[in-house]
């Protein structure tokens, strides 16, 4: 008998599937909305096909439909988790499929209406993703001038623009540095006493505290921090640094 035969609230399997299931689907949709922090955005399709893929496991099987809405959403979704990665710019068509046919509200309507199905197929999902555009539609309007969605730069151009920004402050905060150390060198090397003062000096008070005045930065500070960056989400400027 193994830990899970003794333990029964390991992955909520102490709930009743058909309560478990709804509660790890709402939490990979929540989980993409809050990784780029917005209600549609370069991830939600993907962790939306994850929800699908979810239903079809519990349900044991899905139909044509889901299933290719399934499959497509994950090729998709993993442009659109690359593109999150290096904060990459996503094209029009791109941004239209992730906001009309993978929201969260389309992907739950997806799954509500994925159990009846005619000769394999289900007739209900073509009705739920037409429904789920319109109420999108709905939705952005009433939130103007606000948007409830993000899907990084608006072109490449400005992706391409904010890269050779961040390569250009990186550049020259290594030249500052590096000539901070040879103004250090320079300073001490002016600044060397002679060895008659080095030795009256050698009997001062070895716990008194030299003085501040040619107060000089170590060689490897860092560069004092900037304003805050204006990217959106968790990885995107630590990977891109990558």
């Amino acid at each position: 008998m193994g830990v899970i035969d003794v333990y029964p609230g390991v992955l909520l399997s102490s709930l009743p599937w058909w309560l478990a299931a709804p509660l790890i689907q709402l939490a990979v949709l929540v989980f993409g909305m809050a990784l780029d922090e917005t209600y549609v955005n370069r991830t939600t399709v993907l962790t939306g096909a994850i929800a699908v893929h979810i239903h079809g496991f519990v349900a044991g099987e899905v139909g044509l439909l889901v299933g290719l809405y399934a499959d497509i959403g994950l090729l998709i979704g993993a442009y659109g988790l690359y593109a999150y990665v290096i904060d990459g710019y996503v094209g029009n068509v791109f941004r239209l499929i992730a906001f009309f046919l993978y929201s969260p509200l389309s992907v739950s309507l997806v799954i509500l209406t994925a159990g009846p199905t005619l000769f394999g197929i289900e007739p209900l999902v073509v009705p739920a993703l037409a429904a789920a555009g319109y109420a999108n539609v709905q939705l952005r309007a009433s939130l103007a001038p606000s948007e409830p969605y993000y899907f990084g730069p608006e072109s490449q151009a400005a992706f391409e623009a904010a890269v050779d920004a961040e390569t250009e402050a990186e550049t020259g905060a290594a030249d500052g540095t590096n000539e901070a150390a040879k103004a250090a060198a320079e300073t001490r090397s002016e600044t060397a006493e002679p060895d008659g003062e080095a030795a009256r000096d050698s009997s001062a008070d070895p716990f008194e505290e030299p003085s501040d005045d040619g107060e000089i930065d170590p060689p490897g500070a860092e560069p004092a921090a900037t304003g805050g960056s204006s990217e959106r989400g968790i990885l995107p400027e630590f990977m891109r640094r990558l």
